[in-house]
């Protein structure tokens, strides 16, 4: 199944992201491009064409607090239009392994630096957080922008 993020608006105002599962999909997907700008139309057949191409720009994450998994990375397309990416689409390419547990929720404790509140704060973050990995990905990809490999 693939996850699907749909964006809508509370009674408070604020726009956030709920998840919807479409089943359908499941064997169209094994043949699909990796991503599809919504407003051009440009096609990325892979992950690693996608974050090296140099029309795409990474602006930040976009976090879900209650659902890491639904952390976003959001990308800037050469024709003006966002990107967003699932996080767990691109975690296969760090290093470590995903832990057993996942780590404690700290937006909004003392334990928390703030990074993942602000879209634009690409900066690393050392506190030991369910979004930590997710920030990780931003560094994976600024490098990979640079020409480095992973």
């Amino acid at each position: 199944m693939r996850g699907l993020i749909v964006w809508s608006k509370c009674f408070a105002g604020r726009w956030h992201a709920s998840p919807v599962i479409i089943s359908d999909m499941d064997v169209e997907c094994a043949a699909s491009p990796f991503q599809i700008c919504g407003s051009c139309r440009h096609a990325w057949p892979a992950w690693d064409g996608f974050v090296r191409d140099p029309a795409v720009r990474l602006l930040g994450l976009q976090s879900e607090i209650a659902r890491p998994d639904f952390n976003l990375l959001v990308f800037e397309h050469g024709c003006g239009s966002s990107i967003s990416i699932l996080c767990r689409r691109l975690r296969h390419l760090l290093p470590q392994p995903e832990p057993d547990e996942r780590p404690a929720k700290l937006m909004g404790t003392a334990e928390c630096r703030g990074h993942c509140l602000h879209l634009h704060d690409l900066e690393m973050c050392d506190a030991p957080c369910s979004n930590a990995r997710d920030r990780e990905l931003i560094l994976l990809v600024q490098r990979m922008k640079k020409g480095n490999p992973l």
